[in-house]
């Protein structure tokens, strides 16, 4: 027995793998991400030595991607990301770095933490700093180190 869907069932099945087609190829070519970085600044730890923080913005004016390592040219150093979430900081592998967004790290909040720097690093020593990406690869970042701003006080005038 020979099913004969019609003319209106042939149309329905050939529209359902053009779509098809069109998602798989739309998922498979997607725009590629253009990442920069902005006011990138390595600020030493205010309150711990021989630690630093870096701030800077992630732009992306293109598809998403994944910032999914950081290292410095430092000796000894450790470098990891630390991400703010639920008002509470967390040390994360990777960071998602969404299409067509700005991500920030600043201090306060996420940000780049250099540990463990040997005591001959001070301010306006030269450090660098590279972000490695999934399909962005490596941006390296030629930063000085920079002393904290002033912290806020709790005193009030009256």
């Amino acid at each position: 027995m020979t099913i004969n869907p019609g003319r209106q069932g042939k149309f329905s099945i050939i529209a359902s793998v053009v779509f098809l087609g069109a998602v798989i190829l739309a998922a498979c070519h997607s725009e590629p991400p253009r990442i920069s970085i902005e006011s990138p600044k390595a600020i030493l730890s205010p309150v711990i030595y021989g630690e630093a923080m870096v701030a800077m913005t992630i732009r992306n004016d293109g598809g998403a991607d994944v910032l999914k390592g950081v290292s410095t040219d430092i000796p000894g150093a450790k470098v990891s990301f630390h991400v703010m979430e639920d008002k509470r900081m967390g040390q994360v592998a990777t960071v998602d770095i969404n299409g067509g967004s700005s991500t920030v790290f600043k201090l306060g909040g996420s940000h780049v933490m250099i540990e463990d720097m040997p005591r001959t690093l001070v301010e306006g020593s030269p450090i660098t700093l590279t972000l490695v990406f999934e399909k962005s690869g490596e941006k390296q970042l030629h930063l000085k180190l920079e002393k904290a701003p002033a912290m806020p006080t709790d005193e009030h005038k009256d």
